[in-house]
């Protein structure tokens, strides 16, 4: 049975390199092409646990403001400003994660291509979720820095309207 496909791009000067490489190291046995595809393989799931994690991190935040949220916003307009914005790019940062580094392609998809077309075609795919990946990051630690700058403003302010119902 055969895919069909679009033609694969040749490879830009750094992938080349890339490839040779792989070929240097794990070439010249008949079974080189399958020790290749293991460590793609290993190297898109390093992407993806991370991927979770960043994740998981989230889910901590926003479980953390379900309890909290409220005493922080009501400290002053700042607090709300920050914590909104923090908790809005926390958000943003998982969506980034789940819908860019997360969605699931089978690598033994690409196995009808030539050789060469599903390495490239496979480290693309993996440069693409680490970028992916990259940009969540700094957007969940963005938020992540708005959200204890919102903390902080409480702690900074314990004559606050609501942290005196505390009291």
């Amino acid at each position: 049975m055969s895919f069909p496909s679009l033609p694969v791009q040749p490879p830009t000067p750094a992938e080349q390199n890339e490839i040779d490489s792989l070929y240097k190291h794990f070439g010249g046995e008949g079974n080189s092409i399958q020790r290749i595809y293991t460590m793609v393989e290993t190297q898109h799931g390093i992407v993806h646990q991370r991927a979770q994690s960043l994740i998981q991190l989230a889910g901590v935040v926003i479980t953390v403001t379900g309890f909290s949220g409220r005493l922080i916003a009501d400290t002053d307009k700042t607090a709300q400003i920050l914590i909104v914005a923090g908790l809005s790019l926390v958000l943003l940062g998982a969506a980034i994660a789940l819908l860019w580094v997360m969605p699931i392609k089978w690598m033994s998809s690409y196995m009808h291509l030539e050789e060469r077309d599903w390495l490239v075609t496979a480290l693309r795919r993996r440069e693409r979720k680490s970028r992916a990946f990259a940009l969540a990051s700094v957007i969940l630690i963005t938020g992540m820095v708005f959200y204890v700058a919102s903390i902080s403003i409480m702690l900074m302010n314990p004559d606050a309207a609501e942290l005196q119902k505390i009291r």
